[in-house]
């Protein structure tokens, strides 16, 4: 088990490296940036941002003296061995401070007249794309995901998401419970009773909430119950509030949520159901004359149950995906909202650190199911032992 456990977080810990590098390659390669905006920031506030951000890094003195003149300006590319800057030393001598490496001018610093030290910073150079990668993947390993630019680098990432997790993981996590508690107990019940009418009405309800989009049903419960029938509201979401004003702007997000979700569970557990009815150990079980609930909780239902719990990842990765919309349908305040906000203004830390939390999320999720299904069924942990 511990074997099994050890390479399933290997797997989870490359996943979850893959997906940052791909994410942060696809934003990068993305046109426009988060400083093309309709009021250009001045100079050096936005190479001040910059630096905040890793876009830009400093390019240190190497003379001591007095800086006579900057030989570059900002947006100037200068080849290595390039002039960038005259200082006059203490004997009076001119010399000029050359570029290491090649390098494009974000901003100058400092004005001419001032007395520079060896490794004051001079000038502001963009940084590469493999400077920005090494720099981010290394703050994520030590769980720093940044700053944001909409707070203009005064609030974290972490900080940000903090206050709107809470509200995405109790909407994701109802989701969750209402399709296991409704499509589980219809599946049961239809497997118990196949091809009767209860069996013929709840597979075709599955079939027509499998085959509708959440995009589809969130506006249309919208429209139904908030603005026709006017039974409920919309926004005002307040974490694990219980009160009637609180929980009925929930209904409808959750509902939206997991309710295709429920409809697969049924449909599995159905097929799951009829499969185990037909078993050896089920047969013995009620030739022993066991009563039919003990036969179908005690023995039928844990093997039927399994190919529910193998959804479960795939599961889970739609609602976590899923409620990214939903909140925007339902004026949720969760992760989605900043999510999607980010990617528009190439918000490149949040864009980051909500792809982060969210893969970590699905793959801690899945790394749960992986384990319940090795408890349920010994045979995938003999397999991968």
């Amino acid at each position: 088990m511990a074997r099994f456990l050890l390479r399933r977080l290997l797997a989870g810990l490359a996943t979850l490296w893959v997906v940052a590098s791909l994410s942060f390659l696809l934003m990068r390669l993305a046109p426009g940036g988060p400083f093309q905006r309709d009021k250009p920031l001045a100079p050096a506030v936005e190479a001040n941002l910059r630096r905040t951000f890793g876009l830009a890094a400093d390019v240190p003195a190497n003379k001591a003296g007095t800086l006579v003149q900057f030989r570059v300006k900002p947006g100037q590319w200068v080849l290595a061995g390039q002039p960038l800057a005259e200082v006059r030393g203490q004997n009076g001598e001119t010399q000029h401070q050359l570029a290491a490496r090649d390098l494009q001018v974000i901003a100058v610093v400092g004005q001419p007249g001032r007395t520079l030290r060896p490794g004051e910073p001079l000038l502001a150079r963009a940084t590469s794309g493999w400077e920005q990668y090494g720099r981010a993947m290394w703050s994520y390993a030590h769980l720093d995901l940044g700053v944001t630019y909409a707070s203009e680098g005064t609030e974290t990432v972490l900080a940000t998401l903090a206050k709107a997790f809470p509200v995405s993981l109790e909407l994701g996590v109802l989701a969750l419970l209402l399709a296991l508690a409704l499509g589980v107990s219809a599946g049961l019940v239809s497997g118990l009773h196949p091809n009767s009418r209860l069996d013929h009405l709840t597979m075709t309800g599955a079939l027509l909430a499998v085959s509708m989009s959440s995009i589809v049903l969130g506006p249309l419960l919208k429209l139904i119950f908030c603005v026709q029938l006017r039974w409920l509201d919309v926004g005002g979401w307040q974490p694990l509030a219980l009160d009637w004003p609180h929980a009925q702007v929930k209904i409808l997000p959750v509902l939206t949520l997991g309710l295709i979700y429920a409809a697969w569970f049924a449909r599995l557990t159905r097929a799951g159901m009829l499969e185990v009815a037909r078993q050896d150990f089920v047969r013995t079980a009620r030739a022993k004359g066991l009563p039919e609930h003990l036969v179908v909780l005690r023995h039928a239902f844990r093997a039927a149950i399994l190919p529910v719990v193998s959804f479960l990842g795939p599961a889970l990765a739609g609602i976590v995906t899923g409620s990214t919309v939903i909140e925007q349908v339902f004026q949720v305040p969760g992760v989605g909202e900043f999510f999607v906000t980010a990617a528009v203004n190439r918000d490149y830390p949040m864009v980051m650190g909500t792809v982060v939390l969210y893969s970590s999320l699905l793959i801690a999720a899945n790394l749960l199911v992986d384990l319940l299904q090795a408890a349920l069924d010994p045979r995938v942990r003999g397999d991968h032992a």
